[in-house]
């Protein structure tokens, strides 16, 4: 590794830990620390939501699925990311008036549906986190190898230590206010990364006009004809449409003041997410009209080696990083507040949450993640497996319940498990990592068919959830 490469790193680094331990506050309770004070401004929060929506996972698949798949990946990812982000923020967002004060997705079902649907719930967050990470982690670990040519694993457990340190003191105001660091940092290397590479393009323009007029990959025409590809494409497309409120996502919606800033907030993080993703696939096509041909393994090496120097390196690799940083980092504290909330003290009788349980989880996901992530190899596979945990079992109630259904403990339960016998039956007799998909529709066909086979009370419009007083949440946490 360049010496200059290494002090950039370093450095951006050290501005992360600097920035996260001096925005932790002095006093945290238990609430501040998972949720904040509701002070962040709507810029802060935006940059949070873009920082927490994109990751490192997101700039390998973007770069290989422009590249080898063209169109079929571009629309489906675009349609499909952009769609789902404003449904969430559009939709769902000002229907969370109700729910601002609760803290995560299992802590509402269970104000709900008692203590055993939460503890199932935030399990199931457990399960699908830890998998999340482990990516971010694979990420880093992939983009240090290729960049630099070092295939160690000290430069990825570094910066691990680095994020779960500041994730476990501070919070998530330490996550919110690195994750604007990061935002920033990304932000201004994606645009430099691109202007690069046409910079260095001897013939660009011809040659990007060439790969757009004879590339089948790139003929809307061709595109949109009924194959195999056009159905993997509409897989995804639907896969990334779907409001999975995940955990981190959800704890950005309650971080905000009120419905309005929901709004304002998603509406500015869909634009910017939109905006990344077009820069990472002009990237990719850029490449694609000056070497086609290159398989999977070949693109970002082919991009390194003729694109970037020395500087630059170090420059591509700190965007990078803050990709996974800022994902992980949500991802630890959110799913540490469901450990130290929704699982423990459901679990344990008599144990109450505390803020030393949601430090003490943050670092057990961490370097279990971290552990995960050195034995892992296909990321697109990976991120699609994981989601078979959470989406499943946990969406449906919770869309429902955001919508003003309400059912009876005994249907939720029965239709979670619906969702989990599907996704391990199509697990075990397919090994297909799609199965998500399957096991939502268990999950919606058995909630409605049990709620009305079985004659349960309630139905559309009987879930009033009255907000809970934080003083009175407060007085039994242990503050230790």
């Amino acid at each position: 590794m360049h010496t200059l490469d290494l002090f950039v790193i370093l450095v951006f680094l050290a501005v992360n830990i600097i920035v996260g331990f001096w925005s932790r506050g002095r006093s945290q309770s238990f609430i501040e620390y998972a949720i904040g004070d509701k002070k962040f401004s709507t810029p802060v929060l935006t940059a949070t939501i873009v920082a927490t929506w994109l990751s490192g996972v997101t700039f390998f698949l973007d770069l290989e699925g422009t590249y080898n798949r063209g169109l079929y990946y571009i629309l489906a990812k675009i349609i499909g990311w952009g769609v789902g982000l404003l449904i969430t923020g559009q939709i769902i967002g000002p229907r969370m008036g109700k729910f601002l004060d609760y803290i995560s997705v299992p802590d509402i079902l269970g104000a709900h549906y008692g203590p055993q649907v939460q503890a199932i719930a935030g399990i199931s967050v457990v399960l699908t986190t830890v998998g999340y990470i482990s990516l971010q982690f694979k990420a880093i670990s992939k983009v240090v190898a290729v960049l630099f040519a070092y295939h160690g694993i000290e430069v990825t457990v570094f910066t691990a230590i680095v994020v779960i340190l500041y994730s476990a003191v501070g919070g998530v105001k330490s996550v919110t206010f690195t994750d604007v660091v990061q935002f920033f940092t990304f932000g201004t290397l994606l645009p430099l990364l691109a202007l690069a590479v046409w910079h260095r393009m001897e013939a660009a323009p011809v040659q990007v006009t060439s790969v757009l007029d004879n590339d089948p990959r790139f003929s809307l025409r061709q595109v949109l004809r009924w194959t195999p590809e056009l159905r993997g494409a509409l897989a995804l497309m639907f896969y990334l449409m779907t409001p999975a409120l995940p955990v981190q996502l959800f704890q950005r919606m309650v971080m905000a003041r009120n419905v309005k800033q929901i709004k304002e907030s998603f509406m500015w993080a869909t634009l910017l997410c939109l905006a990344a993703d077009l820069l990472i696939m002009w990237v990719a096509l850029l490449l694609l009209a000056d070497q086609p041909g290159l398989g999977s393994e070949q693109q970002l090496p082919y991009l390194v080696k003729h694109y970037a120097y020395p500087g630059l390196k170090g420059l591509l690799g700190i965007g990078i990083i803050a990709l996974a940083m800022s994902t992980v980092d949500s991802a630890l504290n959110s799913t540490a507040v469901v450990i130290a909330n929704d699982i423990v003290p459901r679990l344990v009788p008599g144990y109450k949450t505390s803020l030393s349980t949601a430090k003490a989880a943050t670092l057990g996901l961490g370097f279990t993640a971290l552990l995960i992530a050195i034995q892992l190899q296909d990321l697109l596979r990976a991120l699609l497996l994981s989601a078979s945990f959470y989406a499943p079992i946990v969406v449906i109630p919770m869309l429902l319940t955001v919508f003003g259904f309400q059912t009876s403990r005994r249907v939720v339960l029965l239709a979670m498990g619906a969702g989990f016998i599907t996704v391990t039956g199509f697990l075990w007799y397919s090994g297909s990592e799609n199965s998500f998909f399957p096991g939502m529709l268990a999950n919606l066909v058995v909630m409605l068919g049990a709620h009305y086979g079985l004659g349960e009370k309630g139905g559309w419009g009987h879930n009033p959830l009255p907000k809970p007083d934080l003083l009175e949440i407060e007085a039994p946490f242990s503050e230790d």
